[in-house]
C-alpha cells in the first residue's frame, strides 16, 4: 500500500457538484448579458467617451465570466473522468493480481 487512495465514488459526488456550479456560474450572468448597462444612463452624448469604454469593459468582463464557466464544467468532467480511470485501473490490477495465482 502507497497510503495513496482514490475514492471514486466521492469523486463522482464532487464531479456532479463542480459540474452544477458551473451550469450555475454559467446561467448567473444572462440578465447582465441581457441589458447593456448604458443606456440607463440617459446619455445625450456627452458621454460617448465613457459609455465607449465601458461597453469594452463589460464586454471583456463577459468573455471572462464565459471562460470561467468553461474552465469550472470542465474541471467537472475532469474529476469525473478520475473517477472512471481509478475504477478501471483497479479493475485491471484485480484481475492481473488474481492471474498471478
Amino acid at each position: 500500500m502507497t497510503g495513496f487512495e482514490i475514492n471514486a465514488g466521492a469523486v463522482e459526488q464532487g464531479a456532479a457538484l463542480v459540474r452544477a456550479h458551473g451550469e450555475d456560474y454559467g446561467t448567473a450572468p444572462d440578465s447582465l448579458r441581457a441589458r447593456d448597462g448604458v443606456s440607463s444612463w440617459g446619455d445625450d452624448g456627452l458621454f460617448s467617451g465613457f459609455t465607449s469604454i465601458y461597453a469594452e469593459c463589460r464586454a471583456t468582463s463577459m468573455a471572462a465570466l464565459s471562460g470561467l464557466q468553461a474552465v469550472i464544467a470542465a474541471t467537472g468532467d475532469g474529476l469525473y473522468q478520475t473517477a472512471r480511470n481509478t475504477r478501471e485501473t483497479e479493475a485491471v490490477n484485480a484481475s492481473a493480481t488474481e492471474n498471478l495465482g
